[in-house]
């Protein structure tokens, strides 16, 4: 058995019966050789896709989607640092999941959840990181490279190519659009974690313009500028030009960093505390101004405050519903 597969064999399924459509659920498969506490990704599938064996109400731990099954790979948010917004953020959008949306396509779906390295977080009220946990220390392009290597290694172990949705919340929208963008422009070690890029990405509350929100974030939110210039100094270091070379607003052409893209979907509400609605709208005129004809953007107001959205399911499920029809995945 190869190393590629003997993290995923090794995790078995369990049965989530209490969602709206049941699922098997494959907990902390890691995506490293030697992961650390948090380099690990969750895998749903729903229960109806699943062979069941005749010892067992699961199918085996080896088993694999089929290579035609379409995916949704989730990157959870929380500024880089946060050790309470988790891989886990996914499960209230998965039990406000329509069985409709399954019973509506003959290829299967399956979701995965990306838990990353964090930034440092020594001043956390209730989890506070210690200085030698590997997994709470991590520096731009640290957490980055945890997400390519997830997608990577699930891209080679279920074999499903760029037949992927990618969608992110707040800072994991950030990683979202850094994903998809050529790795080279994020330096050492980017080749160990080449993927497939999607066609679609969705970006929920996202923070895409760093130097603008830390110096001038605008009307609402300027009481938030040392805490954006804390988190944003403790994820890419305290270098100006750096918060700008990795914020996606900034690219400079669209068409030729992500030739695969077809669709992308803006989400932002105007009820966000945290976020301004700005952000969201420098972000569409970048991807208009050099995304290219076959690039179709569709920015989308958003419901309740930063969290609501993933904390409360039932948005982003109607949201990840219209991107898989739009898509035409």
């Amino acid at each position: 058995m190869t190393d590629i597969h003997r993290g995923w064999s090794s995790t078995p399924w369990e049965l989530r019966a209490h969602l709206a459509v049941p699922m098997f659920h494959k907990p902390r498969v890691p995506y490293t050789r030697l992961p650390n506490n948090l380099q690990h990704v969750h895998v749903w599938i729903p229960a109806q896709y699943a062979p069941r064996e005749p010892q067992s109400k699961e199918p085996l731990p080896s088993w694999l989607p089929p290579p035609d099954t379409l995916w949704i790979i989730y990157i959870h948010g929380g500024a880089w640092r946060d050790p309470l917004e988790t891989a886990d953020d996914l499960v209230p959008t998965l039990e406000s999941l329509s069985p409709a949306l399954f019973a509506s396509r003959e290829a299967p779906v399956a979701f995965a959840s990306i838990s990353y390295s964090l930034s440092a977080y020594p001043q956390h009220s209730t989890h506070p990181s210690s200085p030698s946990d590997p997994s709470r220390n991590a520096t731009h392009p640290r957490h980055l490279l945890d997400v390519l290597t997830a997608i990577s290694h699930l891209q080679r172990t279920a074999g499903f190519g760029s037949n992927y949705i990618l969608a992110g919340h707040s800072c994991g929208a950030t990683l979202a659009f850094q994903a998809v963008v050529n790795p080279a422009r994020w330096g050492t070690d980017m080749d160990r974690a080449t993927i497939e890029a999607p066609q679609t990405v969705l970006g929920l509350n996202g923070l895409y313009d760093m130097p603008k929100m830390v110096t001038d974030p605008g009307h609402g939110y300027s009481q938030y500028r040392e805490l954006y210039r804390q988190f944003t100094s403790s994820a890419f270091g305290p270098d100006e030009h750096v918060w700008r070379a990795i914020s996606p607003v900034y690219m400079e052409n669209w068409a030729e960093e992500w030739p695969e893209g077809r669709h992308v979907f803006v989400v932002q509400s105007r009820g966000d505390t945290l976020v301004p609605f700005s952000q969201a709208e420098a972000l569409e005129a970048s991807l208009l101004k050099s995304g290219g004809r076959r690039l179709r953007v569709q920015l989308l107001e958003g419901r309740g405050d930063h969290y609501d959205i993933v904390k409360q399911g039932k948005f982003f499920a109607e949201i990840l519903t219209r991107s898989i029809d739009v898509s035409g995945l």
